[in-house]
Parts: C-alpha cells; sequence; structure tokens
C-alpha cells in the first residue's frame, strides 16, 4: 500500500515538473519571439534612416503591404520608393522607437510600436525645418525561416508639428554627423555593409 501510494506521488510529482518544463519552454520561446520583432522593427528604422534600401525591404514579406499615408505599395517597393523620397526632400531622418505591445500566435503575430520620426528639410520658402511625427507602426508580422518579417503594416499618426530651425547649436562641434552611406560608423560597428557600397 505504501509503496503504491509512493508510486502515484512520484507519478504526480514527474507530471507536474513536466507540466512547468513545458510552459517554461513556451514562455522562453514567446520571449526569444518578442526580440525577433524587436529586432526587425529596429533594422526597419536603420534602414530608413540610413537611406539603406536593401536592408529597409529586406523586413518584409515579399506580398507585405505597407499603408503609409499617401504611400501605398508592398513592403519592397515602399523601401524603393521612400528612401528615394527621403534622399531628395531631406538632410536627416532620425526615427526612436517606443514601446511594443506584441501578441504572437503561432507563426503569426500583432504588434503596436510608438515612434517618433524628425526629418530635418527646407521648406519651399527656403526655412530649415525640423518636423516631427508621434506615431505608431501597426504590424502583422508572420515568422519566415528564423525571423520575423513584416505582412502588413499601416502607421497611425497621434501627432505631429513643424518648427523652423533658427541655430544648430552644435554644428560647430566635433560630433560626427550621420551619414546615409559605409562611411557611418555604425555599419563598421554592426558587421554590415551598405547597399550603395555593395552595388558600387
Amino acid at each position: 500500500m505504501h509503496q503504491h501510494r509512493r508510486k502515484d506521488h512520484s507519478n504526480k510529482f514527474q507530471g507536474e515538473r513536466a507540466m512547468r518544463s513545458e510552459e517554461m519552454d513556451r514562455r522562453l520561446q514567446e520571449m526569444l519571439d518578442h526580440q525577433e520583432i524587436i529586432r526587425t522593427l529596429a533594422q526597419y528604422c536603420h534602414g530608413c534612416d540610413r537611406c539603406d534600401e536593401v536592408r529597409m525591404a529586406d523586413v518584409y514579406l515579399k506580398d507585405s503591404w505597407d499603408e503609409h499615408g499617401d504611400l501605398q505599395a508592398s513592403g519592397p517597393d515602399f523601401a524603393r520608393i521612400m528612401t528615394a523620397r527621403i534622399k531628395e526632400d531631406t538632410s536627416s531622418l532620425y526615427h526612436m522607437l517606443g514601446q511594443s505591445l506584441v501578441k504572437i500566435d503561432g507563426d503569426e503575430a500583432g504588434a503596436e510600436t510608438y515612434f517618433l520620426a524628425v526629418s530635418r528639410l527646407t521648406s519651399p520658402d527656403g526655412v530649415e525645418m525640423c518636423n516631427q511625427l508621434g506615431g505608431r507602426f501597426v504590424d502583422r508580422l508572420q515568422r519566415d525561416g528564423d525571423r520575423w518579417r513584416i505582412k502588413h503594416r499601416i502607421v497611425v499618426r497621434d501627432w505631429t508639428i513643424a518648427l523652423p530651425i533658427a541655430e544648430d547649436w552644435v554644428s560647430a562641434t566635433a560630433l560626427r554627423a550621420g551619414q546615409r552611406s559605409n562611411d557611418d560608423p555604425s555599419f563598421a560597428a554592426l558587421g554590415i555593409v551598405h547597399s550603395d557600397a555593395k552595388r558600387g
């Protein structure tokens, strides 16, 4: 009788331990998926700000769609059109990502990510402007091999402001200016090459 009870207790303990192990594996996988999605979002910003069309396009699935205000296109086409616009219209562009809410459902995910985008440009009347956009990336993503890519994106505008630049108070300092080429120090630090340099 005692041996039977000990065996039942042992089986129950092993079953509970297996359940805890499965739950831990599930939670660890969810953490890894969250991290990979954040990596995808960061790569988008780096590619956009550095005008690296190839790296920017790489975050999208080939059959993806981006609803970006007046520009709506497939992900790869959006990257091509937007990098050309950025080069033509702005002297600098800067994205900063805020918090993300991510919901994983197997090989699909939904994400809402806050962002601040700041661009510097010259208005039609010749005034140097600092334009700011506070918004959110609302994404549907899919697992693609060992990484996550964007299937559908909607860019939501929460607020905007345009400010004339009266003075660039650090322009005379020794701070290095960001570049839209392989000369930007981030490429060497990350061990990557700007797509324009590869084509050249």
